[in-house]
């Protein structure tokens, strides 16, 4: 991972949101698939930018999917409490 990608990760990381360095790999990943399909030229410029907005996505993903996954267990007949 580039300097300038580390280093979004790490202004996350000071403000003691925890992005841990795999879901900053599984981020990276995701972009870079994201220029293929779009066939994004300018890779070098466009990647930071693609790369921040896919975290600010990825931070705000994770608690809509906890709590999905907690309804569909409460559905399903198993007791969760105080979970949330």
């Amino acid at each position: 991972m580039s300097e300038e990608l580390q280093k979004i990760v790490d202004e996350y990381r000071e403000k003691e949101i925890h992005i841990s360095d795999e879901e900053a790999e599984q981020i990276l990943w995701l972009c870079n698939r994201k220029m293929d399909i779009s066939k994004i030229e300018n890779r070098e410029e466009y990647l930071p930018l693609l790369f921040k907005d896919e975290v600010k996505n990825y931070l705000f993903r994770c608690p809509v999917n906890a709590t999905t996954f907690l309804r569909r267990l409460e559905a399903e007949g198993i007791c969760v409490q105080n979970a949330v």
